[in-house]
C-alpha cells in the first residue's frame, strides 16, 4: 500500500531534511527564537490554538477514533465525523481554479485502509526507521488518496501533519498555518499527487515527485516563521539600551512590577515609566492592574 521502501533519497532531498532539522534544532537550543515568538500576537494565538486540542493527544498513537474527531472540530460538527458511504473525488483548487481531481478509495476500504496507514505510522514513529518528516509526507499522500470523508479531508490532513511533526519533536509546527503554503502550489501538490497515485496503483511506487514537494512545503513554512522571527529581533535592537533590558526581564518572569523592574534594571523611575509607555504603544507589553497594584506582561 505505501512503497516506502521505494522512496529514492536524493542528495536533493537530504538537503531538504537537513535544511528543515536545522530550524528544528535552532527553535528548541536558541532562546531568542522561544522568547521572539511571544511578541508576534498573531503567530502566538494560531500556534496556541492548535497546541490546546493537540497537547492531549501527543502520548496517544494515531487511529481513526482520533481521525474522526478531529474531522468534526474542524468542520463544526458534535462528536465524531462518520466516513463517507459513497465515492468522493477530491478536488484540487485554488479560488475559482480547479487544477484537478484525485479519484479516492471506496467506502467500504476506507476504514482498514486508515487502520494500516495509522499503524505504519505509529510503528514508525516509535522505532524511528523512517524520518519523521517522510512519514508525514507519506501519511498526507495517502490520507488525501483514501479521503475518508464527504468534506474537511484536505483540512484534516494538515492538520494531522501538524499532529505528527509535533509528536516528532518539531514543536514550532503549529505556529504558521498550512493552508496558504499549500494553496499557493496548488498545481503542483495535485500533479504530484496523481504521479504517486498512479505509480502506487501500477504496483510501481513512485514517491520522487510528491516527497520534494512535500518537503519544499515544509520549508516554506519553517522559512515564513524564521523570517517573522528575524524581523521582529530587528525591530527589539532599535529599542533604546534601558527598554531592551526591560524586555530581557520577561525571559525570566511572567509578569513585572514598577519596583522589580527598577530594582533589576537600576533605572531611574520617571526615565522607566517612559520607556514602560513605549513598550506598551508598541504592542510589546500589556499593563494590568492601576496604581501600586499595577504590573506588566508580554502581549
Amino acid at each position: 500500500m505505501l512503497g516506502v521502501k521505494s522512496i529514492n533519497i536524493t542528495h536533493s532531498l537530504l538537503h531538504q531534511i537537513s535544511d528543515i532539522d536545522e530550524f528544528k534544532g535552532l527553535w528548541t537550543g536558541l532562546d531568542k527564537h522561544t522568547t521572539g515568538l511571544k511578541f508576534l500576537a498573531d503567530v502566538t494565538e494560531h500556534g496556541a490554538k492548535l497546541e490546546r486540542v493537540l497537547k492531549p493527544l501527543q502520548d496517544k498513537g494515531l487511529n481513526p477514533d482520533i481521525i474522526c474527531i478531529l474531522n468534526a472540530m474542524l468542520i463544526g460538527e458534535q462528536g465524531m465525523s462518520v466516513f463517507k458511504d459513497r465515492t468522493v473525488p477530491l478536488p484540487f483548487s485554488s479560488g475559482d481554479k480547479v487544477f484537478g481531481v484525485l479519484d479516492t478509495a471506496e467506502p467500504d476500504q476506507v476504514l482498514p485502509l486508515l487502520q494500516k496507514l495509522c499503524d505504519w505510522v505509529n510503528e514508525s514513529l516509535e522505532k524511528k526507521d523512517v524520518h519523521p518528516l517522510l512519514v508525514a509526507a507519506v501519511f498526507n499522500a495517502i490520507f488525501l488518496q483514501i479521503c475518508p470523508f464527504t468534506a474537511g479531508t484536505q483540512r484534516s490532513a494538515r492538520f494531522l501533519t501538524v499532529f505528527i511533526l509535533l509528536k516528532a519533536g518539531y514543536v514550532y509546527a503549529p505556529y504558521i498555518a498550512f493552508g496558504p503554503l499549500f494553496e499557493k502550489k496548488m498545481q503542483r501538490m495535485y500533479e504530484a499527487l496523481k504521479h504517486n497515485q498512479d505509480s502506487l496503483e501500477e504496483g510501481r511506487p513512485d514517491w520522487s515527485q510528491w516527497m520534494p514537494f512535500y518537503l519544499e512545503v515544509l520549508q516554506d513554512q519553517k522559512q515564513v516563521l524564521l523570517d517573522r522571527l528575524e524581523s521582529q529581533e530587528t525591530e527589539l535592537k532599535q529599542l533604546s539600551e534601558l527598554a531592551a533590558k526591560i524586555m530581557a526581564l520577561f525571559k525570566e518572569h511572567k509578569r513585572l512590577q514598577m519596583k522589580e523592574i527598577i530594582q533589576h534594571t537600576r533605572g531611574r523611575r520617571a526615565t522607566i515609566k517612559i520607556r514602560l509607555q513605549e513598550l506598551l504603544e508598541g504592542g510589546y507589553i500589556k499593563r494590568h492592574g492601576a496604581g501600586r497594584a499595577t504590573w506588566y506582561s508580554l502581549v
